[in-house]
């Protein structure tokens, strides 16, 4: 099992809240058009210091194969002092979750598409798909910190590699931090990520919908189809893509109307 540490990040608390304040601009404009000027100043304040609060107790994984699994660890603590932000205001976790959601969306687009392309055709190549056909076959659980992780291969048409989640960092994190209320949510992360990165990710249950595992399944060249077992989070999935498909056909019909003017 690798190595977890917890204060790891106290004395990289300025970095963080740095990238977390980044991350926090793409929302500025957003969040006035909804809540106006005064109580977005409000609540980007109280997020941030809700996040300084987490830092300290952000879990570090030691280990190469871990990287990836810090990276969210910290994502999930920025999202949980978002929820308890607005948890103070009496704003539902449905509510809270539609902003981070948008910041997912809003973040990404600013990564190169090279980038973003380069990311996914790493995520399928042959090298990872040796390595996840190893770990399969020897039926390898990856133990990192609080994360239990069984690996598995795509057999026809299915998936190509897919991740069981038997016990999960981030979830423990947010069940720990008061976050119980919230973490169904958190796991809505990748659907952003997966339209972002091509991951043609399936998952249709998560240890936070109590369920007793997150299954993964990673398909190259599908569309993105992510559900939750929790009727109020699901409610939110929906609600968020019908407003997303709407406000992608008038964007289209607007950039159409400017073409035809000039």
């Amino acid at each position: 099992m690798s190595d977890q540490i917890i204060g790891y990040y106290s004395s990289r608390k300025e970095k963080l809240l740095k990238d977390f304040d980044r991350n926090c601009s793409v929302m500025n404009d957003p969040m006035t058009e909804r809540y106006g000027k005064d109580f977005t100043s409000i609540l980007l304040k109280e997020m941030r210091e809700e996040y300084n609060k987490l830092i300290p107790e952000i879990p570090f994984i030691k280990g190469m194969r871990a990287r990836v699994l810090n990276t969210f660890l910290i994502v999930t603590a920025q999202e949980l002092a978002v929820y308890k932000a607005m948890q103070n205001h009496g704003k539902p976790p449905s509510e809270a979750w539609e902003l981070c959601h948008q910041a997912i969306r809003l973040q990404m687009e600013t990564v190169p598409k090279w980038k973003r392309s380069l990311m996914k055709q790493f995520m399928f190549s042959n090298f990872v798909k040796k390595i996840m056909l190893r770990r399969a076959s020897t039926h390898e659980t990856g133990l990192f910190g609080d994360f239990e992780i069984k690996y598995l291969v795509g057999k026809g048409d299915d998936f190509d590699i897919g991740v069981n989640y038997h016990n999960c960092g981030n979830y423990n994190f947010a069940m720990k931090h008061g976050g119980a209320a919230f973490a169904p949510y958190i796991c809505m992360s990748d659907i952003a990520l997966s339209d972002a990165l091509g991951w043609g990710l399936t998952r249709t249950q998560t240890l936070a919908d109590g369920c007793s595992y997150c299954d993964f399944r990673f398909k190259k060249g599908a569309t993105t189809n992510i559900s939750s077992k929790t009727p109020e989070v699901q409610d939110t999935i929906t609600k968020i893509g019908v407003n997303e498909i709407q406000q992608n056909s008038q964007n289209i019909i607007e950039l159409t109307d400017n073409r035809t003017v000039n």
